[in-house]
């Protein structure tokens, strides 16, 4: 069976030359750790996820080693993320995607995919050959779904 069985269809996505802010909302408020990226034809261009907009906020070297211990390099000031993420937001999302993120080919395998999301724990776009078009997305959930099915839990 092919991953595109279990993905997501028609996932939202986010436009290349949209902003870090626009791009911030999106995740926020379609509740996405990531979200493809795609330019004015609607062709892949990569991801922009949480994690990429925290490494916009959050200093290099503060994320070296043991998270923790590190995150006092940036103090007690909550308001320096605020301050931070108002000298980024205007970037564009081009210019700060993950033009490297795994993608998956709608006839790659199930198994393929899942092992990929296990080797990633993020949501994987699921990216047409040809048209370079996405056409859904496969999560955590989507993977866990498709190996224990629609169980809503423990009997």
């Amino acid at each position: 069976m092919s991953c595109a069985a279990i993905m997501t269809k028609s996932p939202p996505t986010i436009r290349d030359n949209a902003s870090v802010a626009d791009a911030a909302g999106a995740l926020v408020a379609q509740r996405q750790m990531n979200l493809p990226v795609v330019d004015g034809d609607g062709h892949y261009a990569g991801m922009f996820g949480i994690g990429d907009l925290l490494s916009l906020l959050v200093p290099r070297v503060a994320l070296a080693g043991n998270l923790m211990a590190n995150l006092r390099f940036i103090g007690d000031d909550p308001e320096q993320l605020r301050r931070k993420f108002q000298e980024v937001k205007n970037l564009r999302v081009a210019d700060v995607a993950d033009r490297n993120a795994a993608a998956l080919d709608p006839e790659t395998s199930e198994i393929e995919a899942i092992r990929l999301i296990c080797r990633n724990p993020s949501a994987l776009p699921v990216v047409e050959k040809e048209s370079r078009k996405v056409v859904g997305m496969i999560s955590c959930g989507d993977a866990i779904r498709a190996i224990v099915g629609s169980a809503s839990g423990p009997e």
